[in-house]
């Protein structure tokens, strides 16, 4: 019987003085704080079991075991949101863990999130009691409602886990196509309609089908507020415009001004979220490995990157600038082929190709470089903030209210300086779990069609 065993069983037979003496043979000093806060709890002191778990994680803050008994613990004192942050950080999520974070969205209210999480549970238990709970509440929660979602193919990429979700408590269906009978049937069979993108998709459908008594909402991502899309799309049809940011209010009211002013009224920000359950986070370090996760395009302003990877070469010549993406523009892959060969960064510059795994692909990398002139929300630089990495983030408009302004820049000569100030991977995963988490973004969705819906 080995040590943990042997505590075990005293706690079992609520031993605890003899269980905390066995405990002091214990030198990791991450299981003697989750030890003794196991102990805690079990004699019914929550706080200081809580301060054990605590101290563990101060020591070590992905030790799974740790993080699910703080994490309960968070639970039982009904701080189900701190309690869900500490259950997204477990790296390997066994059905109770995902069980739990249900109970957190069910506690805050948010049932299409919570029976998510539910159904992930009882796919992974196989336990009878697992699947009754996921039912019962499936039809506590249900909507006689029919939800349609249209997006031209190739667009769906912002949307699918959002479809997915919300056919836990919607009828829902994902149009993505061009085939107008296809379209018509959808809209025809639809309570709500929701038009993914402002674009010819929205033109065709707010200009050719009634509206009847549907409610319909159009959200509007970022690139749709510089086209004439805008214009052409009959608003008297739209009775909610969703952006996914502030700043693209202001983006609207500038170069669509009289459509602004004539749907101001129905306009509702919805942030972009992101499933934080696929992020890995750890502690990191400083380094010397810099990402580029994008689209090669001119919106992401690709010359820069190797501008940037140029001067900290000079910097430290182990420097290496890691590029994750398409050339979508003929003009950028010859240009790159014959720069980077011609000034002499073979070495230092890496290109991939687009990549699928954004989470493997980021594991081993320092920071993360954005040097894009706009971005309605930039899915790249919460990636990797959720992974710990440390982003350096050009100012386009908006980025300061999306980021923590110490790490924007304005200029690339000040990026060795951002590289070398403060590296704190548990304020980043922080961050963009108190700002831009997938659960919040769900959260304001089913409001927003609650109130339309019926």
């Amino acid at each position: 019987m080995d040590i943990f065993e042997e505590i075990r069983k005293r706690i079992e037979q609520k031993e605890f003085s003899k269980a905390k003496e066995l405990i002091e043979k214990i030198e990791d000093e991450v299981e003697r704080y989750n030890s003794l806060g196991i102990i805690h709890y079990y004699e019914g002191k929550i706080n200081e079991a809580l301060e054990f778990f605590k101290k563990a994680l101060d020591t070590n803050p992905v030790h799974d075991d740790v993080l699910f008994n703080y994490s309960k613990v968070l639970f039982e004192k009904e701080e189900y949101f701190e309690s869900w942050r500490y259950l997204t950080r477990i790296n390997s999520k066994t059905w109770e863990v995902y069980d739990m974070l249900g109970d957190t969205q069910l506690k805050q209210n948010n049932p299409a999130m919570a029976l998510h999480y539910y159904k992930k549970a009882m796919e992974l238990s196989n336990i009878p009691e697992m699947k009754e709970k996921y039912q019962i509440l499936r039809d506590q929660f249900k909507k006689d409602i029919k939800l349609a979602i249209f997006c031209l193919p190739g667009l769906d990429n912002f949307i699918k886990d959002i479809a997915q979700i919300l056919s836990n408590i919607y009828d829902v269906k994902l149009v993505v196509t061009t085939d107008g009978r296809q379209i018509k049937e959808a809209y025809d069979w639809a309570d709500i309609v929701w038009l993914e993108w402002a674009n010819e998709m929205a033109v065709e459908i707010t200009n050719k089908l009634p509206k009847d008594e549907k409610k319909i909402i159009c959200r509007l991502h970022r690139y749709e507020a510089f086209t004439p899309f805008v214009q052409k799309i009959n608003w008297n049809n739209i009775d909610k415009l969703i952006l996914v940011a502030d700043h693209m209010k202001e983006v609207l009211e500038k170069y669509q001004s009289n459509i602004y002013k004539l749907i101001e009224d129905r306009i509702e920000v919805v942030p972009n979220g992101l499933d934080l359950n696929r992020f890995q986070f750890r502690v990191r370090r400083p380094g010397f490995n810099i990402a580029v996760v994008a689209h090669i395009n001119h919106r992401k302003e690709p010359a820069m990157w190797l501008q940037v990877i140029g001067m900290l070469k000079k910097v430290d010549e182990k420097y290496t600038l890691h590029i994750a993406g398409d050339f979508q523009d003929p003009t950028y892959a010859h240009y790159f082929y014959y720069f980077i060969k011609n000034a002499g960064l073979e070495k230092n510059v890496k290109l991939y190709g687009w990549v699928e795994d954004v989470n493997a692909f980021l594991e081993d990398k320092n920071y993360l470089l954005s040097t894009s002139i706009h971005e309605s929300f930039g899915y790249n630089i919460a990636e990797a903030m959720a992974k710990g990495i440390k982003p350096i983030i050009h100012n386009y408009a908006g980025a300061k209210t999306q980021w923590p302004e110490k790490l924007v820049y304005n200029f690339i000569f000040e990026i060795p300086n951002l590289l070398s100030e403060e590296y704190n991977s548990l304020s980043y995963r922080t961050y963009i779990e108190d700002s831009w988490a997938m659960e919040r973004q769900i959260l304001n969705i089913s409001q927003l069609l609650k109130n339309k819906g019926g």
